[in-house]
Protein backbone atom coordinates (compact mmCIF):
# COMPACT_ATOMS: atom_id res chain seq x y z
CA UNK A 1 0.00 0.00 0.00
CA UNK A 2 2.90 2.35 0.68
CA UNK A 3 4.17 1.71 -2.85
CA UNK A 4 0.78 2.70 -4.26
CA UNK A 5 0.71 5.86 -2.15
CA UNK A 6 4.11 6.94 -3.44
CA UNK A 7 3.13 6.27 -7.06
CA UNK A 8 0.01 8.42 -6.92
CA UNK A 9 1.66 11.24 -4.98
CA UNK A 10 4.60 11.71 -7.37
CA UNK A 11 3.05 10.77 -10.71
CA UNK A 12 2.18 14.30 -11.84
CA UNK A 13 5.74 15.61 -11.57
CA UNK A 14 7.13 12.86 -13.80
CA UNK A 15 4.24 13.24 -16.21
CA UNK A 16 5.10 16.89 -16.82
CA UNK A 17 8.72 15.91 -17.50
CA UNK A 18 7.91 13.10 -19.95
CA UNK A 19 5.15 15.02 -21.75
CA UNK A 20 7.11 18.29 -21.69
CA UNK A 21 7.55 18.51 -25.46
CA UNK A 22 3.81 18.06 -26.15
CA UNK A 23 2.87 20.51 -23.40
CA UNK A 24 5.30 23.17 -24.62
CA UNK A 25 3.94 22.93 -28.16
CA UNK A 26 0.27 22.85 -27.14
CA UNK A 27 0.42 25.60 -24.50
CA UNK A 28 3.03 27.67 -26.40
CA UNK A 29 5.26 28.16 -23.36
CA UNK A 30 9.02 28.21 -22.85
CA UNK A 31 11.13 25.65 -21.02
CA UNK A 32 11.68 28.16 -18.24
CA UNK A 33 7.94 28.59 -17.84
CA UNK A 34 7.41 24.84 -17.73
CA UNK A 35 10.18 24.57 -15.13
CA UNK A 36 8.59 27.35 -13.09
CA UNK A 37 5.15 25.75 -13.23
CA UNK A 38 6.62 22.39 -12.29
CA UNK A 39 8.38 24.14 -9.44
CA UNK A 40 5.00 25.06 -8.00
CA UNK A 41 4.41 21.37 -7.35
CA UNK A 42 7.62 20.75 -5.47
CA UNK A 43 7.65 24.24 -3.98
CA UNK A 44 4.30 23.83 -2.27
CA UNK A 45 5.30 20.34 -1.21
CA UNK A 46 8.50 21.71 0.31
CA UNK A 47 6.77 24.54 2.17
CA UNK A 48 4.03 22.32 3.57
CA UNK A 49 6.14 19.24 4.39
CA UNK A 50 7.07 20.30 7.97
CA UNK A 51 3.44 21.09 8.82
CA UNK A 52 2.11 18.00 7.07
CA UNK A 53 4.68 15.86 8.87
CA UNK A 54 3.31 17.05 12.19
CA UNK A 55 -0.24 16.56 10.91
CA UNK A 56 0.54 12.94 10.00
CA UNK A 57 1.61 12.33 13.60
CA UNK A 58 -1.57 13.99 14.91
CA UNK A 59 -4.28 12.44 12.72
CA UNK A 60 -2.55 9.09 12.39
CA UNK A 61 -0.59 7.58 9.49
CA UNK A 62 -3.51 5.72 7.87
CA UNK A 63 -5.58 8.86 7.36
CA UNK A 64 -2.51 10.74 6.17
CA UNK A 65 -1.64 8.07 3.60
CA UNK A 66 -5.17 8.09 2.17
CA UNK A 67 -5.24 11.89 2.08
CA UNK A 68 -2.01 12.14 0.13
CA UNK A 69 -3.35 9.66 -2.42
CA UNK A 70 -6.50 11.76 -2.81
CA UNK A 71 -4.49 14.91 -3.54
CA UNK A 72 -2.35 13.03 -6.06
CA UNK A 73 -5.39 11.72 -7.91
CA UNK A 74 -7.00 15.16 -7.87
CA UNK A 75 -3.95 16.77 -9.43
CA UNK A 76 -3.97 14.31 -12.34
CA UNK A 77 -7.68 14.82 -12.95
CA UNK A 78 -7.20 18.59 -13.17
CA UNK A 79 -4.29 18.10 -15.58
CA UNK A 80 -6.67 16.00 -17.66
CA UNK A 81 -8.92 19.02 -18.31
CA UNK A 82 -6.19 21.68 -18.54
CA UNK A 83 -6.48 24.06 -21.51
CA UNK A 84 -3.91 26.65 -20.44
CA UNK A 85 -0.85 27.00 -18.25
CA UNK A 86 -2.89 28.42 -15.35
CA UNK A 87 -4.94 25.25 -15.02
CA UNK A 88 -1.74 23.23 -15.23
CA UNK A 89 -0.38 25.35 -12.39
CA UNK A 90 -3.51 24.71 -10.32
CA UNK A 91 -3.23 20.97 -10.93
CA UNK A 92 0.38 20.88 -9.86
CA UNK A 93 -0.41 22.88 -6.73
CA UNK A 94 -3.04 20.32 -5.73
CA UNK A 95 -0.59 17.51 -6.42
CA UNK A 96 2.04 19.47 -4.50
CA UNK A 97 0.19 18.68 -1.27
CA UNK A 98 0.68 15.00 -2.08
CA UNK A 99 4.36 15.62 -2.79
CA UNK A 100 4.89 17.20 0.60
CA UNK A 101 2.79 14.73 2.56
CA UNK A 102 3.64 11.38 1.03
CA UNK A 103 7.00 10.72 2.69
CA UNK A 104 6.10 11.96 6.19
CA UNK A 105 2.83 10.00 6.09
CA UNK A 106 4.38 6.77 4.86
CA UNK A 107 7.42 7.15 7.13
CA UNK A 108 5.11 7.54 10.12
CA UNK A 109 3.24 4.37 9.08
CA UNK A 110 6.46 2.38 8.71
CA UNK A 111 7.92 3.69 11.97
CA UNK A 112 4.82 2.61 13.86
CA UNK A 113 3.90 -0.61 12.03
CA UNK A 114 7.24 -2.22 11.12
CA UNK A 115 9.67 -3.65 13.66
CA UNK A 116 13.35 -2.60 13.64
CA UNK A 117 15.34 -4.93 11.42
CA UNK A 118 12.58 -4.98 8.82
CA UNK A 119 12.32 -1.23 8.35
CA UNK A 120 15.09 -1.09 5.75
CA UNK A 121 13.23 -3.45 3.42
CA UNK A 122 9.93 -1.69 4.09
CA UNK A 123 11.49 1.70 3.37
CA UNK A 124 13.12 0.45 0.18
CA UNK A 125 9.83 -0.99 -1.05
CA UNK A 126 8.00 2.22 -0.16
CA UNK A 127 10.53 4.40 -1.95
CA UNK A 128 10.47 2.10 -4.97
CA UNK A 129 6.97 3.46 -5.54
CA UNK A 130 8.51 6.71 -6.75
CA UNK A 131 10.64 4.92 -9.30
CA UNK A 132 7.70 2.71 -10.25
CA UNK A 133 5.88 5.93 -11.07
CA UNK A 134 8.78 6.86 -13.36
CA UNK A 135 8.51 3.50 -15.11
CA UNK A 136 4.75 3.79 -15.59
CA UNK A 137 4.98 7.36 -16.82
CA UNK A 138 7.81 6.58 -19.21
CA UNK A 139 6.12 3.53 -20.73
CA UNK A 140 2.44 4.49 -20.64
CA UNK A 141 2.10 8.24 -21.01
CA UNK A 142 3.79 8.79 -24.42
CA UNK A 143 1.63 6.11 -26.13
CA UNK A 144 -1.50 7.48 -24.43
CA UNK A 145 -0.57 10.98 -25.55
CA UNK A 146 -0.02 9.75 -29.11
CA UNK A 147 -3.39 8.01 -29.11
CA UNK A 148 -5.27 11.06 -27.87
CA UNK A 149 -3.72 14.19 -26.31
CA UNK A 150 -1.52 14.85 -23.33
CA UNK A 151 -4.67 15.91 -21.45
CA UNK A 152 -6.35 12.64 -22.32
CA UNK A 153 -3.38 10.67 -21.02
CA UNK A 154 -3.53 12.57 -17.72
CA UNK A 155 -7.28 12.02 -17.41
CA UNK A 156 -6.90 8.27 -17.84
CA UNK A 157 -4.25 8.21 -15.12
CA UNK A 158 -6.36 10.35 -12.79
CA UNK A 159 -9.42 8.10 -13.12
CA UNK A 160 -7.26 5.05 -12.49
CA UNK A 161 -5.93 6.66 -9.30
CA UNK A 162 -9.44 7.35 -8.04
CA UNK A 163 -10.30 3.67 -8.44
CA UNK A 164 -7.07 2.69 -6.69
CA UNK A 165 -7.77 5.08 -3.82
CA UNK A 166 -11.19 3.52 -3.26
CA UNK A 167 -9.64 0.07 -3.16
CA UNK A 168 -6.82 1.06 -0.81
CA UNK A 169 -9.23 2.77 1.58
CA UNK A 170 -10.97 -0.57 2.02
CA UNK A 171 -7.91 -2.76 2.58
CA UNK A 172 -5.26 -0.55 4.21
CA UNK A 173 -5.01 -1.86 7.81
CA UNK A 174 -6.00 0.45 10.62
CA UNK A 175 -3.30 1.23 13.19
CA UNK A 176 -4.81 -1.00 15.86
CA UNK A 177 -4.97 -3.89 13.39
CA UNK A 178 -1.25 -3.59 12.70
CA UNK A 179 -0.28 -3.77 16.36
CA UNK A 180 1.58 -0.50 16.06
CA UNK A 181 4.33 0.18 18.55
CA UNK A 182 2.89 3.32 20.04
CA UNK A 183 0.50 6.14 19.30
CA UNK A 184 1.89 8.31 16.51
CA UNK A 185 -0.02 11.27 17.83
CA UNK A 186 1.79 11.16 21.21
CA UNK A 187 4.39 13.68 22.27
CA UNK A 188 6.56 13.91 25.33
CA UNK A 189 5.20 13.28 28.77
CA UNK A 190 4.25 16.94 29.18
CA UNK A 191 2.76 17.11 25.67
CA UNK A 192 5.59 19.26 24.32
CA UNK A 193 7.84 18.70 21.30
CA UNK A 194 11.57 18.40 21.79
CA UNK A 195 13.78 20.24 19.27
CA UNK A 196 14.95 18.18 16.31
CA UNK A 197 18.64 17.22 16.58
CA UNK A 198 21.41 18.74 14.40
CA UNK A 199 21.64 15.35 12.66
CA UNK A 200 18.26 15.97 11.00
CA UNK A 201 19.31 19.45 9.87
CA UNK A 202 22.44 18.00 8.24
CA UNK A 203 20.33 15.44 6.41
CA UNK A 204 17.99 18.22 5.28
CA UNK A 205 20.92 20.16 3.79
CA UNK A 206 22.13 17.03 2.00
CA UNK A 207 18.61 16.54 0.64
CA UNK A 208 18.55 20.14 -0.61
CA UNK A 209 21.77 19.76 -2.59
CA UNK A 210 20.90 16.32 -3.96
CA UNK A 211 17.42 17.55 -4.81
CA UNK A 212 18.97 20.28 -6.95
CA UNK A 213 21.43 17.91 -8.64
CA UNK A 214 18.95 15.15 -9.37
CA UNK A 215 15.94 17.41 -9.92
CA UNK A 216 17.42 19.06 -13.01
CA UNK A 217 17.95 15.66 -14.61
CA UNK A 218 14.53 14.39 -13.62
CA UNK A 219 12.83 17.47 -15.04
CA UNK A 220 14.79 17.95 -18.28
CA UNK A 221 16.33 14.60 -19.26
CA UNK A 222 13.62 13.70 -21.82
CA UNK A 223 13.87 17.15 -23.45
CA UNK A 224 17.66 16.94 -23.51
CA UNK A 225 17.57 13.56 -25.22
CA UNK A 226 15.13 14.83 -27.82
CA UNK A 227 16.71 18.23 -28.49
CA UNK A 228 20.47 17.65 -28.24
CA UNK A 229 20.89 13.93 -28.91
CA UNK A 230 18.09 13.54 -31.50
CA UNK A 231 16.37 10.76 -29.57
CA UNK A 232 12.67 10.24 -30.31
CA UNK A 233 10.04 11.03 -27.69
CA UNK A 234 9.19 7.33 -27.47
CA UNK A 235 12.79 6.33 -26.76
CA UNK A 236 13.26 9.23 -24.37
CA UNK A 237 10.30 7.89 -22.41
CA UNK A 238 11.76 4.40 -22.46
CA UNK A 239 15.08 5.73 -21.20
CA UNK A 240 13.29 7.33 -18.28
CA UNK A 241 11.43 4.08 -17.65
CA UNK A 242 14.67 2.08 -17.55
CA UNK A 243 16.14 4.52 -15.04
CA UNK A 244 13.05 3.96 -12.94
CA UNK A 245 13.43 0.18 -13.06
CA UNK A 246 17.05 0.46 -11.98
CA UNK A 247 16.03 2.90 -9.27
CA UNK A 248 13.39 0.50 -7.92
CA UNK A 249 15.92 -2.26 -7.40
CA UNK A 250 18.55 0.16 -6.10
CA UNK A 251 16.25 1.69 -3.49
CA UNK A 252 15.22 -1.66 -2.09
CA UNK A 253 18.77 -3.02 -1.93
CA UNK A 254 20.33 0.21 -0.64
CA UNK A 255 17.80 0.68 2.17
CA UNK A 256 18.14 -2.94 3.26
CA UNK A 257 21.95 -2.71 3.27
CA UNK A 258 21.91 0.67 5.01
CA UNK A 259 19.92 -0.67 7.98
CA UNK A 260 22.65 -3.25 8.53
CA UNK A 261 25.51 -0.83 7.93
CA UNK A 262 26.14 2.90 7.99
CA UNK A 263 23.41 4.95 6.27
CA UNK A 264 25.36 8.20 6.22
CA UNK A 265 28.40 6.57 4.63
CA UNK A 266 26.14 5.08 1.97
CA UNK A 267 24.59 8.51 1.33
CA UNK A 268 28.06 9.83 0.49
CA UNK A 269 28.77 6.92 -1.85
CA UNK A 270 25.47 7.36 -3.66
CA UNK A 271 26.14 11.08 -4.11
CA UNK A 272 29.42 10.26 -5.85
CA UNK A 273 27.62 7.86 -8.20
CA UNK A 274 25.18 10.65 -8.97
CA UNK A 275 28.06 12.99 -9.76
CA UNK A 276 29.30 10.38 -12.24
CA UNK A 277 25.91 10.40 -13.96
CA UNK A 278 26.09 14.19 -14.31
CA UNK A 279 29.58 13.96 -15.83
CA UNK A 280 28.31 11.48 -18.43
CA UNK A 281 25.39 13.71 -19.34
CA UNK A 282 27.65 16.72 -19.72
CA UNK A 283 30.00 14.81 -22.01
CA UNK A 284 27.36 12.97 -24.05
CA UNK A 285 27.12 15.64 -26.76
CA UNK A 286 30.81 15.13 -27.60
CA UNK A 287 31.36 11.49 -26.61
CA UNK A 288 28.18 10.21 -28.23
CA UNK A 289 24.69 9.00 -27.38
CA UNK A 290 26.06 5.60 -26.29
CA UNK A 291 27.17 7.10 -22.97
CA UNK A 292 23.51 7.46 -22.00
CA UNK A 293 23.42 3.70 -21.29
CA UNK A 294 25.93 3.77 -18.41
CA UNK A 295 24.56 7.17 -17.37
CA UNK A 296 21.14 5.61 -16.79
CA UNK A 297 22.74 3.02 -14.51
CA UNK A 298 24.63 5.63 -12.46
CA UNK A 299 21.56 7.88 -12.36
CA UNK A 300 19.21 5.07 -11.41
CA UNK A 301 21.42 4.10 -8.48
CA UNK A 302 23.08 7.30 -7.30
CA UNK A 303 20.35 9.86 -7.84
CA UNK A 304 17.42 7.71 -6.72
CA UNK A 305 18.56 5.24 -4.03
CA UNK A 306 19.75 7.99 -1.68
CA UNK A 307 16.13 9.00 -1.08
CA UNK A 308 15.30 5.62 0.44
CA UNK A 309 18.43 5.66 2.59
CA UNK A 310 17.85 9.16 3.94
CA UNK A 311 14.23 8.38 4.84
CA UNK A 312 15.43 5.25 6.63
CA UNK A 313 18.01 7.32 8.51
CA UNK A 314 15.22 9.58 9.76
CA UNK A 315 13.03 6.68 10.89
CA UNK A 316 15.75 4.78 12.78
CA UNK A 317 17.26 7.88 14.37
CA UNK A 318 14.06 9.35 15.81
CA UNK A 319 11.38 8.12 18.24
CA UNK A 320 8.36 6.58 16.53
CA UNK A 321 6.10 9.41 17.72
CA UNK A 322 8.29 11.96 15.89
CA UNK A 323 8.86 10.13 12.59
CA UNK A 324 6.46 12.32 10.62
CA UNK A 325 7.71 15.56 12.20
CA UNK A 326 11.37 14.71 11.61
CA UNK A 327 10.68 13.75 8.00
CA UNK A 328 9.32 17.24 7.29
CA UNK A 329 12.64 19.19 7.17
CA UNK A 330 14.27 16.50 5.03
CA UNK A 331 11.42 16.57 2.53
CA UNK A 332 11.52 20.37 2.68
CA UNK A 333 15.16 20.21 1.64
CA UNK A 334 14.61 17.68 -1.13
CA UNK A 335 11.56 19.29 -2.70
CA UNK A 336 13.02 22.73 -2.11
CA UNK A 337 16.07 21.73 -4.13
CA UNK A 338 13.93 20.52 -7.02
CA UNK A 339 11.89 23.73 -6.84
CA UNK A 340 14.94 25.99 -6.92
CA UNK A 341 16.70 24.21 -9.75
CA UNK A 342 13.76 23.75 -12.13
CA UNK A 343 13.26 27.36 -13.32
CA UNK A 344 16.99 28.09 -13.10
CA UNK A 345 17.85 25.11 -15.31
CA UNK A 346 15.13 26.05 -17.79
CA UNK A 347 16.39 29.64 -17.91
CA UNK A 348 19.98 28.50 -18.46
CA UNK A 349 18.97 26.30 -21.39
CA UNK A 350 16.78 29.02 -22.92
CA UNK A 351 19.56 31.60 -22.56
CA UNK A 352 22.65 29.62 -23.57
CA UNK A 353 20.97 27.06 -25.81
CA UNK A 354 22.71 24.12 -24.13
CA UNK A 355 22.22 21.86 -21.13
CA UNK A 356 25.95 21.57 -20.38
CA UNK A 357 26.11 24.14 -17.53
CA UNK A 358 23.15 22.44 -15.84
CA UNK A 359 24.82 19.03 -15.87
CA UNK A 360 28.20 20.37 -14.67
CA UNK A 361 26.42 22.20 -11.88
CA UNK A 362 25.02 18.85 -10.77
CA UNK A 363 28.54 17.45 -10.53
CA UNK A 364 29.48 20.15 -8.02
CA UNK A 365 26.30 19.83 -5.98
CA UNK A 366 26.59 16.06 -5.68
CA UNK A 367 30.25 16.34 -4.72
CA UNK A 368 29.49 18.76 -1.89
CA UNK A 369 26.68 16.47 -0.74
CA UNK A 370 29.11 13.57 -0.38
CA UNK A 371 31.48 15.65 1.74
CA UNK A 372 28.60 16.82 3.91
CA UNK A 373 27.64 13.37 5.25
CA UNK A 374 30.71 11.18 4.78
CA UNK A 375 31.87 11.53 8.40
CA UNK A 376 28.46 12.30 9.92
CA UNK A 377 27.88 9.96 12.93
CA UNK A 378 24.70 7.94 12.69
CA UNK A 379 22.40 8.11 15.69
CA UNK A 380 19.83 5.49 16.67
CA UNK A 381 16.76 5.82 18.81
CA UNK A 382 15.19 3.16 20.97
CA UNK A 383 12.36 5.44 22.11
CA UNK A 384 8.75 4.59 21.14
Amino acid sequence: MMITAMVTSTFSLFTVAVLASAMIDDLEISRATLGLVGGLNTGLGALTAPFLGRLADVIGPRRAVLATMAFGAGGMLILGVASNVWIVAAALLVAGIAQGWSNPACNAYIAAAVAPGDQGMAMGLKQSGVTLAIVIVGLAMPPLESASTWQGACLVAGLAFVAILIGVSRILPRPEDQGMRGDASMRGENGSESPLPPFIRRLALYALLMGMASGAIGRFLPLFLEEELDVSALWAGRTVAVSGLIGMVARIMAARAAERGQPTRMLAQLALLGAGASVMLASSTTVGVWVIAPMVLFYGVGYTAWNAVINLAVVISMPTRDAGRASGPVILGFLGGITIVSPIAGWVVDTWGTYGPVWWGGVGLAGVSALLVYRLPMQHSEAP
